[in-house]
């Protein structure tokens, strides 16, 4: 079992084809580009990836399609995050029969679970696979707050070796890495990286890495070196494309900028419609005026 996971980790989108479908080849030229990049892993099945969209089998496939595409030079971690455990189980044993290096989870949503049902929820994931868990922290989008008891009480399981934190409380994140060094802590918010790295962060799983994943590279090496006023600047250029993407939508916009850049994923699943032609020359002007075309 990996100790400790680094670096950069693109939150993949799941391509479609004109039908709709799974577009398996977009998928693996997506991993393929950023492996070449220098990414230290993908993360599969997120909410980049539109995976409450998919059917089942399609989480599956898409997870198989990385993998191969992988081929094992670079860590692949899956979310295997559904409403009910024995179904997040059945994902769990998939991953880890196909190669996964970690699963991940959302807290299961909708329900009003209490914590202790969340804790043995991700207890129960864990122990059927011999792979480890990344609890996947995203309050804005799952609507639960994991408290530093909540976290300690889920991190008492060993096998649970990390979380990924997206979530703009720093602090909150600064005290998780302090306390448990031996924990992976992957910033979840493109815009703070620059931010997270400088309280402690060493991993960060992105949707815009999808597109910009050299630039973060970049910020990362910057960082190392100490030239702070260079790693800012390149945060800020990201930032200007995050706040367009914010306004046109954040998945539709991803596709549009890797389709501008030659890879064709598609559009994104209804309900979500199409991006605007004006919205797409908007996204396409920061795109050159940041360097990212």
């Amino acid at each position: 079992m990996k100790n400790k996971y680094k670096g950069i980790f693109p939150a993949l989108v799941t391509p479609f084809d004109k039908n709709g479908k799974v577009n398996t080849d977009a998928l693996g030229k997506l991993v393929e580009r950023n492996i070449e990049l220098g990414v230290n892993g993908f993360y599969v099945g997120g909410s980049t990836g539109e995976s409450y969209l998919l059917s089942k089998k399609e989480r599956m496939q898409v997870l198989e399609a990385v993998i191969e595409a992988a081929n094992r030079r670079v860590d692949v971690i899956v979310n295997v995050g559904v409403f009910a455990t024995e179904h997040g189980i059945e994902l769990a044993k998939h991953a880890e029969k196909f190669g996964a290096a970690a699963i991940s989870s959302v807290p299961p949503f909708y329900f009003a679970f209490n914590m202790e049902e969340y804790v043995q929820y991700y207890n129960e994931i864990v122990s059927s696979v011999e792979i480890p868990m990344i609890v996947y922290n995203i309050p804005a989008m799952s609507g639960i707050e994991l408290s530093k008891q909540n976290i300690e009480e889920l991190f008492k399981n060993e096998k649970i070796v990390g979380i990924k934190h997206t979530s703009y409380n720093l602090f909150q994140m600064e005290k998780i890495i302090d306390e448990y060094p031996e924990k992976s802590v992957f910033i979840g918010h493109d815009e703070v990286f620059l931010s997270a790295y400088a309280a402690g962060a060493e991993a960060a799983i992105g949707s815009t890495f999808n597109f910009t994943s050299k630039k973060f590279i970049k910020i990362q090496e910057f960082f190392g070196e100490g030239k702070m006023a260079e790693a800012l600047e390149i945060q800020s250029q990201i930032n200007a494309v995050i706040e367009v993407l914010c306004k046109i939508g954040v998945i539709k916009g991803v596709k549009a900028a890797l389709k501008m850049q030659g890879i064709d994923c598609g559009v994104c699943r209804k309900p979500f419609a199409a991006l605007s032609k004006e919205d797409e020359k908007q996204l396409e002007a920061f795109l050159l005026k940041t360097g990212c075309l």
